[in-house]
Formats: C-alpha cells, sequence, structure tokens
C-alpha cells in the first residue's frame, strides 16, 4: 500500500489494472461500465507523472475486445 505522498507500488497497480480487466470480461457488463473501466485502466497504465497513457484508445481497445470474444465463440 502507498501512504500519503508515497508513489504507489508497481505490483499493486499491475494487479489493479488485472483486476479490472478482468471484472470488464464478464458478459453482462453495461457498455457504460466497461468504458469507464477501460478509461480507468488508461489511466493507470501511466508510467510515470506527466507522462502521457499509452497511444491504444477506448474505441481501439472495444475493437480488439470484440476480436478476442469473436475468436473465442469460433473455438467453442
Amino acid at each position: 500500500m502507498c501512504r500519503d505522498g508515497d508513489l504507489p507500488d508497481e505490483g499493486e497497480r499491475a494487479r489493479l489494472i488485472g483486476d479490472i480487466t478482468r471484472l470488464l470480461r464478464e458478459p453482462h457488463m453495461p457498455e457504460t461500465t466497461r468504458t469507464a473501466g477501460l478509461t480507468l485502466i488508461g489511466w493507470l497504465a501511466r508510467r510515470m507523472p506527466g507522462e502521457a497513457p499509452h497511444a491504444i484508445g477506448v474505441a481501439e481497445a472495444r475493437q480488439s475486445e470484440r476480436r478476442i470474444r469473436a475468436a473465442q465463440r469460433k473455438a467453442r
């Protein structure tokens, strides 16, 4: 855990991103919640204060997620 004024632990940040990602994969997740989660992941993915977030945006992440789900359905 981080204390006031400390930078968060890298492992804690990565774990949080993973936890949010797993929740977003739930089939009945509302789109607005999914968008908020992807936005939060983008914010968490920043490496240093002031550094820009990753170049892939929410729209691209949704397209990628749809392709993954379609491939998973075909594999079943």
